[in-house]
Formats: structure tokens, sequence, C-alpha cells
């Protein structure tokens, strides 16, 4: 290979490393503009809602939930599949099992209240 095929090719390859880089810079680029965009416009939506009045979090459209001591217990009823009216003949009585469930923890009644005296204060010589 004489000295000219050599300057060629490295003029080559630097110039396909030149655009690889620059591609790759456009590439960043859009990246974090669309970042950007959709940033604002998400909190543009929210920043509306906010506005408006129409805070989804503070609006009222599920009933609340039972928590704490007023579930303590829950009665579950159940059919047992062999008390399911057979296919042939005159349709029995089903009889519910009504099951209790216990809570997975119970209250604690809470204890007297234990009275500590403070300690005295500590003096040293810088004080």
């Amino acid at each position: 290979m004489d000295p000219i095929e050599k300057l060629e090719r490295k003029r080559e390859s630097q110039r396909r490393l030149q655009a690889q880089r620059q591609r790759a810079g456009l590439l960043r680029g859009r990246v974090v503009a669309i970042s950007l965009i959709a940033f604002v416009l998400l909190w543009g939506v929210v920043f509306a809602q906010m506005a408006t009045g129409n805070d989804p979090v503070l609006s009222a459209k599920s009933p609340p939930t039972r928590s704490g001591s007023g579930a303590a217990k829950e009665a579950i009823e159940t059919t047992a599949p062999e008390e399911v009216e057979p296919e042939g003949g005159e349709p029995e009585q089903i009889e519910e099992e009504v099951i209790e469930v216990e809570p997975e923890f119970e209250e604690v009644e809470p204890e007297e209240e234990v009275e500590f005296e403070e300690p005295a204060p500590v003096t040293t010589s810088q004080s």
C-alpha cells in the first residue's frame, strides 16, 4: 500500500467518525428536546386541572373504606360445592355457613401511664 492510499483511507475513516459523532449529537439533542416537551406538557395538564379545581385525587368518586377498630369482625357466607342443587330430582334446601373472620391484629387496651422522673441536670466545670 502506497502512502497516498494510506492517507486517503485515513481521511475516509476520519470523515466516517465525524459523521457518526454528528448523528449521535443530533440524536441526543432530539431525545433531550422531546423529554423536555413531554415534561412541560404533562405538568401543564396537571396545573390546568389544579387551577380549574378538577383535582382527581380530591374527588370522592368511591365510597370510603372501613379500616381500623370499626372493622373488627366480618361475616363471610359460603356455599360448599356438595350443597349445590343436583342435576336431576328435587332441589334441596341449601344451608349457608357463616364464618367469622378474626382481625389480623388484636386491639390492645392502654395500660396505666407510668410517670418517669426527670434526671437532675448535669453540671460541669464549663457550665
